[in-house]
This record gives C-alpha cells, sequence and structure tokens, in this order.
C-alpha cells in the first residue's frame, strides 16, 4: 500500500511539474504547418525526378539540396563550418565474388551460404574447420574443454544438444559470442530456414550493402550460415552421419576438422552522403538543443521501378521543412525559442541508421546537452489496425528515458491536437521492435529522450506504389503540427526535461 501511494505521488508530483497553459503563439505557429503546403513539398521530394531518394547517389543528393534551398528561403543561418549538410564516408559493396572451397567442394554464395558482415575487405583465408558441436559451454557441458580455437574457424550446431539437462536455453547469438571471446576468426553455423529465405528475400540479400567507413574494421569476425545442404555434405566429409545427428543429435565434443579455402573479392564502391542542418539558435539557453529528425533518403530504383517514397519517410521530411519554416517565423517575430532547435532530415536510415549513427557518433552539439530528439517516420498512411480517417497517431519510446517527456507529449496533446496516441508498439514485448527500427533509437542508446511519431505500416511498405496520391495530407498536417507543439513547449519550458 505505501509502494502504491509513493508511486501515485510521484507520478502526481511529476504531472504537476510539467503542467502547461495554452500558449497563443504556440498555436498560431502551428497553424503556418498546412496540408496544401506538405503536399506541394512532397510531390516534388517523391516525384520519379528524384530517382527514389537513394543513399548517396543522385536522388539523394537533389533531395538535399532542395532541403537546402528551402531552408535558406526561410532565412535559416548555415552552421559556421557545417554550412547546411554534415558530409560522412561509405562504402557500399555487392554479395558476389565469393567462394567458399570446403574439402574437396566449392559453395556459392547466397545459394549454398550466406555471409556477415555485409562489408568484407578482400582477403583469402586457408584453415581447418573445426567441428565443435553445439558451441556451449556451462557446467560440465563443455564443447571447448582442451581445445583452443583462437586464430581457427569452428563449426557450431544451431540447436541444443538432446537428453542433457542446461541452465538456459542457449541462443544462436550467445553461442556465436562465446566462440568470438575464444578467439575463433570464422565461424559457421548450419541454418534450416537459410534455403527458402535466400529465396524468399532475394531482393534484400542481392542489394548492395552500406556502412560507415569509420566503421570498417580490419579484423571482424566473419560469420557464415550454412544451408542444410552444404551442413549435410560438410559433416559428411568430417565422417559424420547427417541422418543420425538430426535424429540423434551430436556428441559433446566431435573435433573432427575439414580443410576449407575462403576466397573473397566483393565489388567496393567508396560513396559520400549527407545529413542536412537548419539550425535556430535559442534565445536564453542556445547551449540547450531540441533535435527533430526524419529520413530524407528512400531505397532508389531498381530496372524502371522507382520506389518514390512518399510516406517512407516523405511524409516526415516534408514536416521538417514545414517546422523549420514555422520555428523560423517565430524568429522573424521576435518570439524564437528559448532552446535551441536542430531540424535535421537524416540519409542512410534504409541503409541501418547511418545518418543518424554518424551523427550520435560526431554530434555537432553535445549529447549530454541535447533536450530530446523527436523523430517522424511514415505519418501520412493507415495501417490495417485503423481505418481511413482515424485520428491516430502511434507514439513509440516517450516513456523509456525521461517520464517527464512521456507528460509533457501528453499534455501538449490535450492542450492543442487531441489526436488517440497509441502506444502498441511501445510495448517491449512487441514482435516488430519499431523502437530499434528508425533514427530515434541512435539518439535513445546515448540516452536521449525520444519521441517516435509513426503511423504504422501500410501494403504500400517499400513498394514502388508508395505514391503522393495515396497520402491523407489532413493527417500528416495534424501530426506535423503535434510534433512541433511538442517541439515548441520543450524549447520553451523553464525547466530542461530530466532523465529518469
Amino acid at each position: 500500500m505505501k509502494r502504491i501511494f509513493t508511486t501515485l505521488f510521484l507520478a502526481a508530483t511529476c504531472f504537476a511539474s510539467t503542467a502547461q497553459e495554452f500558449d497563443e503563439n504556440a498555436a498560431k505557429y502551428a497553424k503556418s504547418i498546412t496540408a496544401g503546403e506538405l503536399k506541394e513539398h512532397l510531390y516534388i521530394i517523391a516525384s520519379d525526378e528524384f530517382e527514389g531518394r537513394e543513399t548517396g547517389k543522385k536522388g539523394q543528393k537533389m533531395a538535399m539540396e532542395y532541403l537546402i534551398k528551402n531552408f535558406k528561403s526561410f532565412g535559416i543561418k548555415p552552421i559556421d563550418k557545417y554550412e547546411f549538410t554534415q558530409p560522412f564516408d561509405l562504402i557500399e559493396q555487392t554479395t558476389t565474388n565469393i567462394s567458399l572451397t570446403v574439402g574437396n567442394e566449392t559453395y556459392t554464395v547466397l545459394k549454398d551460404f550466406s555471409i556477415s558482415p555485409s562489408i568484407i575487405q578482400k582477403q583469402k583465408i586457408e584453415n581447418d574447420i573445426i567441428v565443435i558441436g553445439y558451441g556451449i559451454e556451462e557446467g560440465k557441458y563443455n564443447n571447448y574443454k582442451d581445445l583452443d580455437v583462437k586464430g581457427k574457424a569452428v563449426f557450431i550446431m544451431d540447436g541444443l544438444p538432446k537428453k542433457t539437462e542446461l541452465e538456459k536455453e542457449w541462443s544462436l547469438k550467445e553461442k556465436i559470442d562465446l566462440a568470438k571471446e575464444k578467439g575463433a576468426v570464422l565461424i559457421v553455423y548450419n541454418s534450416p530456414k537459410l534455403k527458402d529465405n535466400l529465396v524468399k528475400y532475394e531482393h534484400y540479400y542481392s542489394k548492395p550493402k552500406l556502412v560507415l567507413k569509420q566503421d570498417l574494421k580490419a579484423d571482424e569476425t566473419i560469420i557464415i550460415a550454412a544451408t542444410s545442404k552444404l551442413t549435410e555434405q560438410m559433416l559428411t566429409q568430417a565422417g559424420m552421419k547427417w541422418k543420425r545427428v538430426e535424429k540423434k543429435g551430436m556428441n559433446e565434443n566431435n573435433l573432427e576438422k575439414l580443410s576449407f579455402k575462403l576466397d573473397i573479392d566483393k565489388p567496393t564502391q567508396y560513396l559520400k552522403s549527407e545529413n542536412v542542418l537548419a539550425f535556430i539558435p535559442g534565445t536564453e539557453k542556445p547551449e540547450e538543443v531540441v533535435v527533430l529528425t526524419a529520413h530524407y533518403d528512400h531505397i532508389g530504383v531498381e530496372g524502371d521501378k522507382v520506389f518514390n517514397g512518399a510516406d517512407d519517410d516523405g511524409t516526415g521530411t516534408v514536416t521538417m521543412l514545414e517546422i523549420a519554416q514555422a520555428f523560423q517565423q517565430a524568429v522573424a517575430d521576435s518570439m524564437g525559442p528559448k532552446r535551441s532547435i536542430l531540424i535535421m532530415p537524416v540519409s542512410g536510415e534504409e541503409k541501418g541508421l547511418l545518418g543518424s549513427k554518424y551523427y550520435s557518433n560526431n554530434p555537432i552539439f553535445p549529447l549530454e546537452n541535447t533536450v530530446a530528439n523527436l523523430n517522424v517516420d511514415m505519418i501520412g498512411r493507415y495501417d490495417e489496425n485503423h481505418e481511413e480517417g482515424d485520428n491516430y497517431v502511434y507514439l513509440i519510446g516517450s516513456d523509456k528515458l525521461s517520464s517527464e517527456l512521456h507528460e509533457v507529449s501528453e499534455k501538449v496533446n490535450d492542450l492543442y491536437s487531441k489526436i488517440e496516441l497509441d502506444y502498441t508498439f511501445n510495448d517491449e514485448n512487441d514482435p516488430n521492435r519499431f523502437y530499434y527500427r528508425s533514427d530515434h533509437y541512435n539518439f535513445a542508446k546515448n540516452n536521449v529522450p525520444v519521441i517516435f511519431y509513426f503511423s504504422g505500416v501500410h501494403e504500400d511498405y517499400h513498394k514502388e506504389t508508395d505514391t503522393v496520391e495515396k497520402i491523407d495530407y489532413e493527417k500528416t498536417e495534424r501530426i506535423a503540427r503535434l510534433v512541433f507543439l511538442t517541439a515548441w513547449e520543450l524549447a520553451n519550458r523553464e525547466e530542461k526535461i530530466k532523465l529518469d
């Protein structure tokens, strides 16, 4: 009972500290964000002319120039040496020119096996693969007993040994991590679903992959997932019977060795991309910064198909333009925000949150002075859980690091917008894991409170049919205004929101 009372008291105190009154100026500038202007921008950003805005390619550069041109036209000034961009270097590779020879047989990438990391330097590796069973070390059950795998390659069987009691369910990741700790330079494991996945997701596996150049590691452990067919052939060459292994599992120690050769010479391209910067200095606390993000890149073209990405994330991108214009109008009226605002359309999200990752690794403004990140990704359509016309938005992450941010968000919505705030995907157990899948996450993992605004996945997600005529611009306007109003409150309240 005492615990309940204390919790309620703290919640009430927190709510009281975040309460605010209706702000006429906030409402006035929010109204400058209109469906008509959002639509006008989106018909340009998500046109065929912009070629799907693929990171590092012509269309992304065109979108960048369009954003900068508009930010300048609003009267926003460049940031010293950065001007309006934060450039970053990328390495792109296609998954070709890789061969694996085990014993006397040679195997083909994306047919018999897949390989990671996605970017690997040119190299040839010749060694023995040590078949070590399930790759588990727990109590008396130890596949590594009296075995040194440092600098060597190992084969690990997925799954768990039969008729053996273990204290925990060993995941594949845990087994791979253990092999890395033991010093293995190459790890092969069997993947029963790989053959079907290579066919089903051929589009994903065959597309070129990008990484930040600064993330490339010379000595990263190579991981190979083997199809059941390749696994059977490997174990057969090692003198083991596959059908027996399937039925009875592997013994505790299977130390058979197989000679192998891995030849990697992947076609490599070096690219540049950019985050775009629209900075509005604060009038009273300029060192404290509210960061707003949306990714302006998409997935490009494929043959004669243009992936326009009108909703993903054209809607978030044009929201950044409208919010920047609203804040800058306030500046022109001598009503600029107390804290600074950084509106940052980022690139490389579709390639692995690369632009926001680069910023979080190389922040222009210290992350400890970053009040919050408000991230907008896909806010113009409806998912299968909502009917067209529903006045909703999914909010993700608002309570993860700062309950005060969550209270501010709710109060702003109650005062101005009255949108249904749907927290379905905020659940830690939600299988979609959206909290980890957009640019806010690179701020959250650095202890910056975040809110992710999202309308859900629809039937045109990552298809060439995600086009401008399917966007609900009034819905986009409502959510864009909510994001602006939340940023306005965070920038103008007396106290900076606190981390829990």
